[in-house]
């Protein structure tokens, strides 16, 4: 059932996010806007460092740069500016990126070591990078996730489910053929969204080896959607989705631009 929310606070609800957490991003359809969305309501209840293991834009926020690897005075300095400024922004240095500039991201290992020594009480990582679209498919090297994260969340485009993948929604999508056999035309199904899911060469490539980090899938933009569409999604392709799902916590159907909830599921995970 379509819900419009009061606020992130109740959009994160669904997350039951910790006391402490090393929150990692994967995908595409809205990485950098779930950052800095969840890094606002994080900040209410303790320190946040926002980072990346790939590379961002910057933003508007408070911004420290540490070099290739923070080392204890580094975390020092970034504990300082936290008690003034959180969240906080931290990255290696400045590059270019094409015609743009962005910040390029710490080593997953770097990340891990300021989360092993408490720089902040959250850390919130864009792992990965989808040249903006809203579906992808992994590089042998990517996604670089730290092996210390407490919540893997992946977001993909909600305005693409059951919808043909294509060259243009897709980032690699030779490779999406090469690893899954699916071809430019075929329709985003629950089975091969499920085979992307569950798969060691799709959205759990990389994932940490804890039993204890929980996996968490947010399609987003569907108010993109028009609502009949949003509608029967949730009524019919979700509920086929959950039932072929072993290895996630929580499925959200909705859109952090609008602060709406569409569905929200819970599969029965096997640890």
């Amino acid at each position: 059932m379509m819900s419009t929310l009061q606020g992130p606070e109740a959009f994160f609800a669904p997350f039951g996010l910790g006391g402490r957490e090393l929150v990692s991003l994967v995908g595409g359809g809205g990485k950098t806007t779930l950052l800095r969305t969840l890094g606002q309501v994080l900040a209410r209840r303790g320190t946040v460092l926002l980072t990346t293991t790939t590379k961002m834009a910057a933003g508007d926020g408070p911004l420290l740069l540490t070099g290739e690897e923070p080392a204890a005075e580094g975390v020092e300095r970034i504990r300082r500016a936290l008690r003034s400024q959180s969240p906080l922004t931290t990255a290696q240095r400045h590059v270019r990126d094409g015609n743009r500039e962005k910040l390029e991201g710490l080593l997953p290992g770097a990340v891990d070591r300021l989360w092993e020594a408490g720089a902040a009480d959250f850390v919130v990582c864009e792992a990965d990078g989808a040249r903006h679209k809203p579906l992808k498919a992994w590089a042998d090297w990517e996604p670089p996730i730290p092996g210390r994260t407490t919540v893997l969340c992946a977001v993909l485009g909600a305005d693409r489910l059951d919808e043909p993948l294509t060259e243009a929604h897709v980032h690699r999508m030779d490779r999406m053929t090469e690893d899954f056999g699916f071809r430019p035309g075929d329709p985003l199904t629950p089975e091969r969204l499920a085979a992307l899911l569950e798969s060691p060469r799709g959205y759990l490539k990389n994932a940490p080896p804890t039993p204890n980090a929980r996996r968490f899938l947010l399609m987003n933009r569907s108010d993109l959607l028009p609502a009949p569409r949003a509608e029967a999604l949730a009524r019919d392709f979700l509920p086929r989705l959950t039932r072929a799902l072993r290895s996630w916590d929580l499925l959200i159907l909705g859109s952090l631009h609008a602060l709406r909830h569409d569905a929200v599921l819970r599969p029965e995970r096997t640890r």
